[in-house]
């Protein structure tokens, strides 16, 4: 029997979760959450069923995924509903994703891993991470709490990634390469040198903008 889950996004990436859910075995998707588009509203055939003040009057125990591409945004509103009773954000791994030694690929609560990716082995995925389409993630990397990782990103072994970073569309991150908490990675990026917190690195090599 398939379980309900609410996404909270109703934007591009949630429309993206809820293909990848209609395509699930386990989940059925029960409603959009979202602060920004009215109650009602019917997105690809799923309704928008109100924001946060809504959340107490679901049932539950209710799972919940967060479909919100920006770190820090992400983790204003995660640290928000981590705090509720009864929400439970499940782990979801697109069938298409190929995590080659799974037993020892950590990947935490509320994480997206899409279709596409490759992760390999001695991974670690923090809490409510998205790694988005064709991702490749090496071995012993460590991916912090609330990070999205865009499509076509290579993190090569032994990379840190901190929390609520951002990895743009095709960046590089070499080996054994470290990215500070809150920092951006510009798209089409090459990161050869390490990256301190809250700042945003571009270019080829990447350089702090």
């Amino acid at each position: 029997m398939k379980k309900t889950i609410f996404i909270y996004g109703a934007g591009g990436l949630g429309r993206e979760l809820l293909a990848m859910l209609r395509g699930s075995d386990d989940w059925e998707p029960a409603g959009f959450l979202d602060d920004n588009t009215p109650s009602q509203t019917l997105i690809n055939g799923v309704k928008v069923l109100g924001g946060t003040e809504i959340i107490n009057q679901l049932p539950k125990p209710a799972n919940v995924i967060l479909a919100i591409g920006d770190p820090l945004i992400k983790q204003k509103l995660g640290t928000r509903l981590e705090g509720i009773p009864g929400l439970q954000f499940p782990t979801l791994v697109h069938p298409r994703a190929i995590l080659q030694d799974s037993e020892y690929i950590h990947i935490g609560a509320g994480s997206v891993i899409t279709a596409g990716c490759i992760l390999t082995t001695d991974i670690q995925i923090g809490n409510h991470v998205l790694i988005n389409l064709n991702c490749t993630v090496g071995h012993n990397t460590v991916v912090g709490d609330y990070s999205s990782i865009m499509p076509g990103v290579n993190l090569a072994g032994q990379v840190t990634i901190g929390a609520s970073v951002l990895v743009g569309s095709g960046a590089d991150i070499l080996n054994g390469i470290e990215i500070g908490d809150h920092s951006r990675v510009g798209a089409g990026a090459v990161v050869t040198k390490d990256v301190p917190a809250g700042v945003v690195v571009v270019g080829v090599p990447a350089k702090i903008k």
